[in-house]
C-alpha cells in the first residue's frame, strides 16, 4: 500500500491541547502496526501503513543544538538529480531551517509531505502534484493531519458533519480539488501549498503556482527541445525506476507508457524489465498488438491480463470511511489479478499518466494566437497558421477566425468548463446549473493572469493531472507511481510554448521527436487512442438492477441533489447504453456509497 501518515501538532503551553493531543495519542496507539516516526514537543508524526508494507521514508531535520527542526515523509530528490536523498545535512539543512521550508519547491522534487518548525508555529508543504494525499482538520486545539481518513478511527468522527455542497459538485463534475472534501470539518491541502498549523482554518498559501512557470517561456529551436524534453524524461522515470522497489511498466501500447518503458530500460534498474498490458475482454479494439511492439522493439519481458465487463460493482455499503468518495472505490479486485500474473511478487507500478496534458495532446487551433502574441507577424507566421490547422483539423480561415478574440484582448475561457458540460447527464442536471467556478476550482486553473490562450488551456486542465493521484486506502493496494507527473517534467513542459510542444502540427509532436529511435514507429507515430466503452456498456449493463435499486431510494435523492424520477429516466437500457456520459452513472454510485457509509457512521455517533 502507499504510503500512509497521520500527524498533530499543538502548543505544549496549552494544558487543553496536550490533554486532547495525549487522548488521541493513547488512541492512536491501539490501531495495530502504528508507529511513531517522530515525536517531539508539541508534534507527533506516525507511520499508518497496513501491514506488510514497507515504512514510508522520512527524512528528519535537527538543527544544531540537536533540536527538532522538520521532517519528510516521502521521497525526494535533488533539483537536478535523479538519486534519492536518504538524509539531509549540513549546509542544504540549514538552508531549509533558515526558510521554514519554503526553498523546498526550488531546490528539490518528488512526492512528499512535509513539517517544518517556524518559530513557534508548525509549516506543512505538500508537493506540487499532491502524490501523498494531506488532509486536515482541528480537534480541540489539536491539528491532525492525515493521509487517509479511513485509517483514523481513533479521532472523533461525531464531530463531522457532510459537506453537502462539495457533494453536489462532485455531482456535477467529480475531478474537482478545491480544498474542501466530502465533511465540512476536513479540509485537503492542494499540492504546491503551505499551511500554518497554529491556524487551520486560515486559507492555505500557494507557494508553487503553474502559472509562474508558463510565463517563463523557454523556446529554443525543435532540435534543443527535443533533446531537453527527452533529458527531462529520462531524469525523472529513471529516478523512480531507481528507488522503489522491483519497478514494472503499466503499458497501455500508447505513446506515454511506452515512453516510461523505454526510460525504464534505459535507467540503472536492474534487468529483466516487466511491462504489463490490460487486455479488456469487450468490444472494444484491442491495443495489445501495440503493446506487444514496444515491449519487443525495448527487449523486456510482458504479461498480460485480462478483465471481463462481468464483474459484480463492490457491494454500497462498502466503501471506506474516507474524506471524500473516490473512483477506485469500483475496482477492487484489481491487484489480485495483477500479483496472479506477476507471480505473487510485490512490484510498483510505473505508469504513463500525465503525459497527455504535459506533452499536449489536444487537436486545438490555439497554439496560433499563442505564437502570434509572442512572435507577432514574422516568417513563420504561415508555417505555424498551417500547423495550427493540420493540429486542429480546421481551416486556415477557421483558425484565424478563432484567433480574433485573443487579438481584440477578449479573456479566454478555459476549454475545462466546456469537459464540465459535456458531463451533463439527467441526474447532475440541477447541480450542473447550480456549479460554480470559483468554489471548484483554485484560481490557477480559472484566471490566465497574461497567459495566452493555448498555454492556460494546458495549464487549466493540469487540474485533470493532479487528480489522478487519488488514492483510497483498501487491501492490497498496488503502489502506483506517476514518473511524468514529476516535478522537473511539469515545471520544463509548462515552459514550452505550445506550438512547439506539438511540433509540426502533429499532437505530442515534440515528444514524438524527442524519442526518434527510442520506439518502434508504429506506436511513436500512432494517432488513435484506445477505449473501453464497450467494457463501460456491458458492465453498466451487467449491474443495472443494482445500479437502479441503490439509486432510486438512495442517500444522493433523500439529500435532494438527484431526483428520483431522474433515476428512472437515465437508468432506461436506451438512455444509460448510448448517453455520451452514461458511464458517469458508476461515479454516481460511488457517491452514493460513501454517503450511506458515513450515515451509517454519523447515526451510531
Amino acid at each position: 500500500m502507499p504510503a500512509a501518515f497521520f500527524a498533530m501538532s499543538w502548543t505544549p503551553e496549552d494544558d487543553q491541547a496536550v490533554q486532547q493531543a495525549a487522548r488521541i495519542q493513547t488512541r492512536l496507539m491501539e490501531a495495530p502496526a502504528t508507529s511513531i516516526l517522530v515525536e517531539t514537543s508539541g508534534f507527533l508524526l506516525a507511520d499508518l501503513s497496513q501491514p506488510g508494507s514497507a515504512s514510508p521514508p522520512i527524512i528528519e531535520i535537527r538543527r544544531t543544538d540537536g533540536q527538532f527542526g522538520g521532517a519528510i515523509l516521502g521521497t525526494l530528490f535533488p533539483r537536478n538529480g535523479h538519486t534519492r536523498l536518504p538524509e539531509i545535512r549540513h549546509a542544504a539543512a540549514t538552508a531549509l531551517l533558515d526558510k521554514g521550508g519554503r526553498n523546498l519547491y526550488d531546490d528539490y522534487w518528488g512526492s512528499y509531505v512535509s513539517f517544518f518548525r517556524v518559530r513557534d508555529d508548525l509549516a506543512v508543504y505538500t508537493d506540487p502534484v499532491s502524490s501523498i494525499p494531506c488532509f486536515y482538520s482541528a480537534d480541540g486545539g489539536v491539528t491532525c493531519f492525515y493521509s487517509n481518513l479511513e485509517l483514523c478511527p481513533f479521532l472523533d468522527r461525531s464531530k463531522f458533519t457532510l459537506n453537502l455542497r462539495f457533494i453536489s459538485t462532485l455531482v456535477a463534475y467529480d475531478k474537482i480539488q478545491n480544498g474542501e472534501t466530502g465533511l465540512n470539518e476536513v479540509k485537503e491541502l492542494f499540492g504546491g501549498q503551505r499551511l500554518m498549523a497554529r491556524t487551520p482554518h486560515a486559507p492555505p498559501e500557494t507557494l508553487w503556482d503553474p502559472r509562474d512557470f508558463a510565463r517563463d517561456v523557454l523556446e529554443p529551436d525543435p532540435d534543443s527541445a527535443a533533446c531537453l524534453l527527452r533529458e527531462a524524461v529520462q531524469q525523472v522515470v529513471s529516478a523512480w525506476a531507481t528507488s522503489v522497489p522491483a519497478p514494472a511498466v503499466d503499458l497501455s501500447g500508447g505513446l506515454d507508457s511506452s515512453i516510461v518503458l523505454s526510460c525504464l530500460v534505459e535507467s540503472d534498474a536492474p534487468p529483466p524489465h516487466l511491462a504489463v498490458h490490460h487486455v479488456v475482454e469487450s468490444g472494444d479494439p484491442s491495443e495489445a498488438h501495440f503493446a506487444r511492439a514496444a515491449a519487443a522493439f525495448l527487449g523486456a519481458d510482458l504479461a498480460e491480463i485480462r478483465f471481463s465487463p462481468s464483474r459484480q460493482l463492490p457491494d454500497v455499503t462498502s466503501h471506506p470511511a474516507s474524506a471524500r468518495p473516490y473512483r477506485q472505490f469500483l475496482s477492487r479486485d484489481f491487484n489480485a489479478q495483477l500479483s496472479q500474473a506477476t507471480g505473487g511478487m510485490e512490484r510498483t507500478y510505473l505508469t504513463g499518466q500525465g503525459g497527455d496534458h504535459l506533452f499536449h495532446a489536444a487537436e486545438t487551433a490555439l497554439g496560433f494566437p499563442d505564437y502570434l502574441r509572442r512572435h507577432g507577424i514574422g516568417p513563420h507566421l504561415f508555417s505555424e497558421l498551417a500547423n495550427s490547422a493540420r493540429l486542429s483539423n480546421l481551416s486556415v480561415w477557421r483558425v484565424l477566425r478563432g484567433t480574433l478574440p485573443d487579438m481584440i484582448g477578449k479573456t479566454h475561457t478555459s476549454s475545462l468548463f466546456g469537459a464540465i458540460a459535456a458531463r451533463r447527464t439527467p441526474l447532475n442536471s440541477a447541480a450542473l446549473d447550480q456549479f460554480d467556478p470559483v468554489y471548484a476550482f483554485p484560481d490557477w486553473a480559472r484566471v490566465p493572469r497574461g497567459l495566452p490562450p493555448g498555454k492556460f488551456d494546458q495549464v487549466s486542465g493540469i487540474l485533470h493531472m493532479i487528480q489522478v493521484q487519488d488514492r483510497l486506502s483498501q487491501d492490497d493496494t498496488r503502489e502506483v507511481v506517476h514518473p511524468l507527473m514529476s516535478q522537473p517534467l511539469i515545471e520544463l513542459c509548462l515552459r514550452l510554448p505550445v506550438y512547439l510542444l506539438s511540433h509540426a502540427g502533429a499532437s505530442r509532436g515534440l515528444a514524438r521527436k524527442a524519442f526518434v529511435g527510442r520506439l518502434p514507429d508504429q506506436v511513436r507515430l500512432r494517432m488513435t487512442k484506445g477505449e473501453a466503452t464497450r467494457y463501460f456498456v456491458d458492465q453498466l449493463r451487467l449491474n443495472r438492477s443494482l445500479l437502479l435499486d441503490c439509486l432510486m431510494d438512495g442517500e444522493l435523492v433523500a439529500h435532494g441533489i438527484v431526483k428520483r424520477r431522474n433515476v428512472e429516466i437515465l437508468l432506461r437500457e436506451d438512455q444509460f447504453l448510448t448517453h455520451p456520459a452514461g458511464r458517469m452513472i458508476l461515479v454516481y454510485y460511488a457517491i452514493e456509497a460513501w454517503l450511506r457509509t458515513w450515515k451509517a457512521i454519523l447515526t451510531e455517533s
